[in-house]
């Protein structure tokens, strides 16, 4: 079972001043913990909604296939998908506890462990793994949005729409009860308990802080840089997330957005007050990689094979990285986080 932990001790930065300042008030810091968590408690519930409304898609489609119903999955997919990014860079607690993850994303894949897990499904047509599916007791790597995505978007609308298809379009259903229990289960999880730090808001604070930094790390790391591959020339269109249904690009620019939700929501204001310049800094520094990433056109895939447009991925992808040094060098020990890096080590 893959395995990608957060590492919450390492290579530890300190400014000893800095970390006495911001460390002395834990009710103060408590109360930063408290309004983050409510305010990240309304993405869940968002992708929650979402989910629930492509399991109602699907359901329809394996019921009464149609290429208006095939068009309504889709159209519920990609919004369940964006919702998604909301949440996922959030790999702890709720999304950490029972590989929920990894289970609603199998990203990256090097190996294609999901094309040749569904391929298996595809070909065996067995009903207890359609069960197993649903219940969130198949193979991980196809539980979820990615294989979704390929059951929806693969070789256009005939496979999804033969009458012989039923198995396809029944797997697809079950995926989709298997996202929507998933995004359910974080949704509680988090209005609960998803710090699971005995109280401290210094462990909360830190894991909200890792989860920022990681998030900002995968966003150009695996989401931009896969695709971008290292020239023109070599140009890796079929390595980014989302290529079959062309919103690449829309996860991405999701995610980015995401990101400065967290920061605003749960250490805006702490900045602002250690380091007013440093704030404004890390504002313009996600300004910076919003707009670059809005230059990316028409999409991804499209963007990574042309000179103009590998300019502008390449721009958001330089932004990423100054952001999450910034963060990192000097906005960790502004805030008196003793923080390491996350590891990332992919499978």
């Amino acid at each position: 079972m893959p395995k990608r932990r957060l590492i919450l001790a390492a290579l530890p930065l300190f400014l000893a001043r800095p970390v006495r300042a911001q460390r002395g008030d834990r009710v103060a810091r408590q109360r930063v913990v408290d309004v983050a968590k409510a305010a990240l408690l309304a993405p869940h519930r968002a992708f929650a909604e979402t989910a629930t409304r492509f399991l109602d898609a699907a359901t329809a489609l394996r019921d009464v296939p149609s290429p208006a119903a095939a068009a309504a999955a889709r159209e519920a997919w990609t919004a369940a998908n964006i919702a998604f990014q909301g949440v996922r860079h959030l790999r702890f607690g709720p999304m950490d506890a029972f590989d929920r993850g990894f289970r609603l994303s199998f990203f990256p894949d090097p190996r294609n462990a999901a094309g040749r897990d569904l391929t298996a499904l595809l070909r065996e047509a067995s009903s207890d793994a359609l069960e197993a599916i649903a219940a969130g007791r198949g193979r991980i790597p196809v539980q979820g949005l990615p294989t979704a995505e390929r059951l929806l978007f693969a070789e256009g609308e005939a496979p999804l729409l033969q009458p012989a298809e039923t198995y396809r379009r029944a797997l697809l259903a079950a995926v989709a009860r298997n996202i929507a229990a998933i995004a359910a289960d974080l949704a509680t999880g988090w209005a609960a308990d998803p710090f699971g730090a005995g109280g401290d808001p210094e462990d909360a604070l830190l894991l909200l802080f890792k989860s920022l930094h990681g998030g900002l790390d995968f966003v150009g790391d695996r989401l931009l840089a896969r695709a971008l591959g290292p020239s023109q020339r070599e140009a890796r269109p079929r390595l980014s997330e989302a290529w079959r249904s062309g919103q690449s690009l829309a996860l991405a620019r999701a995610s980015i957005d995401a990101l400065a939700a967290l920061h605003r929501v749960a250490f805006g204001a702490m900045l602002g007050t250690a380091d007013a310049a440093l704030a404004r800094a890390v504002e313009q520094g996600f300004a910076d990689a919003r707009a670059a990433a809005q230059r990316i056109a028409p999409d991804l895939e499209a963007a990574v094979a042309s000179a103009d447009g590998r300019s502008a991925v390449e721009d958001t992808i330089r932004a990423l990285g100054a952001l999450r040094r910034l963060l990192a060098e000097r906005g960790a020990p502004a805030l008196g986080l003793p923080v390491g890096f996350n590891s990332m080590d992919g499978d």
